[in-house]
């Protein structure tokens, strides 16, 4: 712990806040720089070009994606339309690691995309290991998981 202190604070003499832009993703909007220092300790960045299938209904759970630039077309049953096009500062992927550990739904990626990855695994020690970090995660992903409930709801009815 004591090193990546000493790691995050000669970052911030470095004049370089680089893991605040992870407060841009909801989920994270509440965690200080040095949670989120640590949190992208776990994370990696993938590209995609337009057309690659990120991943397909039903097949495992591996990674959550945070779309840092570019869009994904996610398609399945939770999309009363069919289909919802997610765009940068959006993420995919969170709902299913509280479902199964399968994918509820297939993503395409629409343009050249930029990700910020991290697998269920991964993320699931890192609230256990970092438990009041961890707390912010959870009450922020259950107050989205409620809106994404009553929004769909209400698309459904045609409010």
């Amino acid at each position: 712990m004591h090193r990546n202190l000493f790691n995050w604070a000669l970052s911030l003499l470095k004049g370089k806040d680089r893991f605040g832009n992870l407060r841009k993703f909801s989920v994270f909007k509440d965690l200080n720089s040095f949670e989120l220092y640590l949190l992208h300790q776990i994370m990696n960045e993938r590209a995609y070009v337009e057309g690659e299938i990120l991943f397909e209904n039903k097949f495992p759970l591996e990674l959550i994606y945070f779309i840092d630039k570019g869009e994904v077309e996610v398609i399945g049953a939770l999309q009363p339309n069919g289909s919802r096009l997610l765009k940068k500062n959006q993420f995919v992927g969170l709902i299913d690691m509280f479902q199964e550990n399968v994918r509820s739904s297939s993503a395409r990626v629409t343009q050249d995309s930029v990700f910020l990855a991290v697998s269920q695994t991964d993320l699931r020690k890192f609230i256990h290991d970092n438990p009041r970090i961890g707390i912010k995660i959870l009450i922020r992903t259950c107050e989205l998981i409620s809106k994404f409930s009553f929004d769909l709801a209400a698309e459904i009815k045609g409010d």
